[in-house]
């Protein structure tokens, strides 16, 4: 039931729907026709940035003016549509506005209804897929102009973003340098004044130092033991030689030239001289330097030209010749030298010992003065060490940042249009058509107040019948063709329909007034179509009217005043120019017939005549044509019968008559 109420509404209200679907059509057609095309170049910008940039800056205490993550690319959107860029292209390309003035910049990102329908120049800038790249469009009724706009805008947006770049690192880096050489000259500072005070106590490292001076003294007190030892063997050695020298005879002799030689005293003097030195290089040098082993050689040389001194002046004494005198004196004036080496040796050494000992003594002094100095040290290096790292960071993130700013696709000459798109624009069209087609059909359905069936109406007794909407009844001269009106036909069965309810409401045979709330509502069709209802019966039956009658059934309408037959039998039809002054003419024919059809102009005149007359008024309308309220002013007329549709559409399929296509007019 819905959708054939739904098919009911639409065939009412087609016309609305098609009328609207038409004119949604050829205003696109329109658009198509007399907005010039334009063309759309796009180039894509990317603008991915150094992802530590935003957090060095931050950790700097500066804010970034550009975007660091793809969630930020909606800044970048905004920052690429600033007015200053847009000018600048304007007024590089003089782009023009409406009537010939210069486009403005906030409609060159932003166009107005007319300036778009106008084919303005102007661009777009939007994200690319989600992703770190920005596409900056350019739209214009030259596709070369558009490439050029759209690169040339590209362009600039870098430019822009690399100055706002450096911007952002220049405050940052000239910050990072002054805060660098504040802490550089504190730093040269502290070092320096370490520094004077290692110069000063000639110390690098103080626990090498400590180290050092101590497996020095170790060292020192070793070797001084070991000359002790040696020195108690040497005299050990002096000791036994001289006894056996006591039993010689010339050893007093001998022994004093030996100790009264001044070479052997200048050699010894040497000696000394040698062992010294080379007791202070041995705690600078290693016995395998060189400068120590050569120093080496010199002492054992010395050492044997003593011994050899030796065996001169004992080969000059001539007293005595027992070998073994000379062999004992040797001995023992080289133990003797020996000796005298040793206790040389062990004498620098304690020398050099106590001095390293009085070093050791002043290490806890310099450790105190270092201390004071060195953890300043240490934390100026560490906060110079850190601020350069930034330094460099930011030198780095800068770099990145400018060489990951570029266009990676420029625009290229569009080969098709961007606007009007003819077949969206002619589908849109459709679409938008359908859509308030509907809407405006189904609500000037809302809205109709008008009677529609029999239940609209106030007293539903009063309706006598439903005349369908045919082919046969659209022509006044319907009735001259042959198959008009048969028995059997579907129209012939609704006016017996009203003929019976007119009978049940009347009774008798009261002479019928048809009339309607205008004109065109079918009432001389509705009056005819009676008449030769009730002549089919048998009956004399007369049809009274101004000219509609006599048009329907194919008549001359200058005819006389007086009935007039027709080719139905027993039907007369009379002309009655002024139907409100028919009374006169009609009481006098009253007797002469058994029905009385009158076809009146209007419902005032109706209602005049039924006075005088003394009929049942009949009233035809077209449903959805009149107000409920109309037809209720109608029912107030006196003598009124009831209601009679015409062309009534929902009897057209419950009669089951075809639809025919037909030129002529619709006058019934």
């Amino acid at each position: 039931m819905e959708l054939r109420r739904y098919l009911e509404i639409f065939n009412r209200r087609k016309r609305i729907f098609y009328f609207i679907l038409s004119a949604s059509v050829i205003l696109s057609l329109l658009m198509l026709i007399l907005i010039r095309p334009t063309y759309k170049a796009s180039a894509k910008v990317l603008i991915t940035k150094a992802a530590f940039a935003n957090g060095l800056l931050a950790g700097w205490g500066l804010t970034s003016q550009t975007t660091v993550a793809s969630d930020d690319v909606k800044t970048d959107v905004e920052l690429s549509r600033v007015k200053p860029l847009a000018q600048a292209v304007i007024d590089e390309y003089k782009l023009k506005g409406l009537f010939g003035s210069p486009l403005k910049a906030d409609d060159f990102f932003e166009p107005s209804i007319a300036e778009n329908l106008f084919s303005l120049p102007y661009s777009v800038v939007k994200q690319y897929k989600e992703a770190a790249i920005i596409e900056i469009s350019a739209v214009s009724r030259d596709p070369e102009l558009s490439v050029s706009i759209a690169n040339t805008l590209s362009a600039r947006y870098i430019e822009d973003t690399v100055e706002r770049v450096k911007a952002d690192f220049k405050s940052a880096r000239e910050s990072i340098e002054s805060k660098l050489e504040s802490i550089r000259d504190d730093y040269y500072k502290t070092l320096a004044l370490a520094t004077g005070i290692k110069l000063r106590d000639k110390t690098v490292d103080l626990t090498s130092e400590t180290t050092n001076l101590i497996e020095t003294i170790s060292t020192l007190k070793t070797d001084t033991e070991t000359a002790d030892k040696e020195i108690a063997q040497y005299e050990a050695e002096i000791s036994k030689g001289v006894k056996q020298l006591k039993e010689l005879s010339l050893y007093r002799k001998e022994t004093f030239e030996m100790t009264t030689n001044s070479r052997l005293d200048m050699l010894k003097i040497t000696l000394d001289k040698k062992i010294a030195e080379q007791a202070s290089q041995k705690i600078d040098i290693t016995k395998e330097h060189p400068k120590y082993k050569a120093l080496n050689d010199e002492i054992e040389a010395i050492k044997r030209q003593m011994s050899e001194e030796v065996e001169l002046v004992l080969s000059r004494e001539i007293k005595s010749v027992n070998p073994l005198y000379t062999e004992v004196s040797k001995r023992i004036i080289t133990n003797y030298i020996n000796k005298e080496a040793v206790l040389a040796k062990k004498i620098v050494m304690q020398k050099f010992m106590k001095q390293y000992e009085e070093k050791l003594i002043k290490i806890p002094v310099k450790y105190e003065e270092i201390a004071r100095v060195e953890p300043v040290l240490a934390a100026q290096k560490e906060m110079y060490m850190r601020v350069n790292q930034y330094a460099i960071q930011a030198a780095l993130a800068e770099s990145m940042n400018l060489s990951k700013l570029k266009i990676i696709e420029r625009a290229t000459t569009p080969k098709k249009r961007f606007y009007p798109k003819r077949g969206r624009t002619l589908v849109s069209a459709v679409l938008l058509g359908l859509f308030l087609g509907t809407a405006a059909m189904f609500f000037t359905e809302y809205i109709d107040n008008t009677v529609k069936s029999k239940a609209d109406i106030s007293a539903p007794s009063k309706l006598l019948g439903r005349i369908p909407q045919s082919e046969y009844l659209r022509n006044y001269d319907a009735f001259s063709s042959p198959s008009f009106i048969e028995g059997s036909s579907k129209e012939v069965e609704a006016i017996n329909e009203i003929k019976d309810n007119i009978f049940y409401i009347n009774g008798a045979a009261l002479p019928l007034i048809v009339t309607s709330p205008r004109k065109g509502d079918g009432k001389t069709c509705a009056a005819s179509l009676l008449a030769i209802a009730y002549a089919r019966e048998g009956r004399r039956v007369l049809l009274a009217g101004a000219n509609g009658p006599a048009a329907f059934f194919g008549m001359t309408k200058d005819i006389s005043t007086v009935p007039v037959s027709t080719r139905e039998p027993g039907l007369e039809i009379l002309l009655v120019p002024d139907i409100s002054k028919a009374n006169e003419v009609l009481s006098s024919l009253r007797d002469a017939y058994d029905h009385i059809v009158i076809d009146t102009g209007s419902v005032i005149d109706c209602a005049a005549l039924a006075d005088r007359v003394n009929g049942g008024v009949i009233c035809v309308v077209e449903p959805y044509k009149y107000e409920k309220d109309t037809l209720d002013r109608v029912q107030g007329l006196a003598h009124f019968t009831g209601f009679v549709f015409n062309k009534d559409k929902s009897q057209e399929k419950l009669f089951g008559l075809s639809k025919k296509p037909s030129a002529a007019k619709n006058a019934s």
